[in-house]
């Protein structure tokens, strides 16, 4: 009966949707699933309408189950203050305070990070942007030393300050800020250049930005490598060192495991801290909107006010602006 293969097969896609989503998977194949799980689970909608119309009560059993899977690993992004899976035992550094939506008047930090696309980016809309939604610090990655050269007389004014590591070939990575930069560092063992600062204002945030290579087309063991890599870093920072703000392409989306793990209860991703949904950001730059969300702000020690997408025209990806409140505790 072909309405019965038709929703077994969609069933299957769903699972593997689901599946994707909760195996720390290294192979390409599924990593690429993860990428698009989320489109993958929308299968169980119809498989479990044609589940139930050839199989019955049995079909619709099976198809409520599938949705039911597929549901719980997007909730989290959907839902204030419920975020990913955790490790078990006990937290690293003891307790913290969840990372939500503040309403208090202390003080703020406002970040803006966006992918430029090799520096083809519209340099004059990115200014704009930066003129419009006044960030306190912008974070750039595949940034050009003919894009730094372009952006700075614009930037000048409202982003004095910058430590930038411009390179052809997209592996070139700036943080521009409002207040002066400290401690500097540009970190090993990455393809492109990882960049972090403190910020000199109330608060004295680290902002680190950030672009792991991705796993398609190339190899994945690289993308594997580099996000490990990544979760070692932030872990080795003591929480006593204050808040830390982690923006940037993480070529990763909330459905691998392997970005829900720098979840670890210290920090969080911004959307999942609101409840903001899915921020797709790529690629923009195709007739259909962005499909995927690889664009990420992860916060610790801070509050989530807002984050949301915004529109880099120019580039191939959107850009993400998170407004954030500082812990008084």
């Amino acid at each position: 009966m072909v309405s019965a293969a038709v929703a077994l097969f969609l069933l299957v896609v769903a699972v593997v949707g689901i599946a994707a989503h909760l195996l720390d998977s290294r192979g390409q194949g599924m990593l690429v699933a993860a990428a698009l799980a989320h489109v993958l689970m929308l299968a169980a909608v119809p498989g479990t309408v044609l589940a139930t119309a050839a199989f019955g009560w049995w079909g619709l059993a099976a198809g409520a189950a599938v949705l039911a899977s597929a549901a719980a690993t997007q909730i989290s992004l959907h839902v204030s203050g419920i975020h990913g899976p955790r490790k078990n035992g006990p937290r690293k550094n003891g307790p913290r305070k969840s990372n939500s939506r503040d309403t208090t008047d202390g003080p703020t930090l406002t970040v803006l990070h966006a992918n430029i696309w090799l520096g083809l980016a519209d340099q004059d809309a990115v200014i704009a942007l930066v003129e419009k939604h006044r960030p306190d610090a912008l974070t750039l990655v595949e940034l050009t030393p003919e894009a730094d050269a372009g952006l700075r007389p614009g930037l000048s004014e409202l982003l004095p300050y910058a430590y930038v590591s411009a390179a052809a070939g997209g592996a070139g990575t700036g943080i521009y800020s409002r207040f002066p930069l400290v401690d500097e560092q540009r970190h090993d063992g990455f393809v492109t250049e990882l960049l972090s600062a403190r910020v000199e204002m109330p608060g004295r945030p680290l902002v680190f930005a950030v672009h792991p290579v991705p796993p398609w087309p190339r190899e994945p063991s690289g993308w594997v490598r580099e996000l490990g890599l990544l979760r070692q870093l932030l872990a080795k920072i003591p929480v006593e060192d204050g808040p830390v703000v982690v923006a940037g392409d993480f070529n990763a989306t909330q459905d691998h495991r392997r970005y829900r793990d720098m979840q670890d209860g210290r920090f969080v991703d911004a959307a999942v801290a609101t409840g903001a949904g899915m921020l797709r950001t790529y690629p923009a730059h195709t007739w259909h909107p962005p499909v995927i969300a690889i664009d990420h702000v992860l916060v610790a020690g801070m509050a989530v006010r807002s984050v949301e997408a915004v529109t880099i025209p120019g580039s191939d990806h959107r850009g993400i602006l998170a407004r954030l409140a500082f812990d008084p505790s």
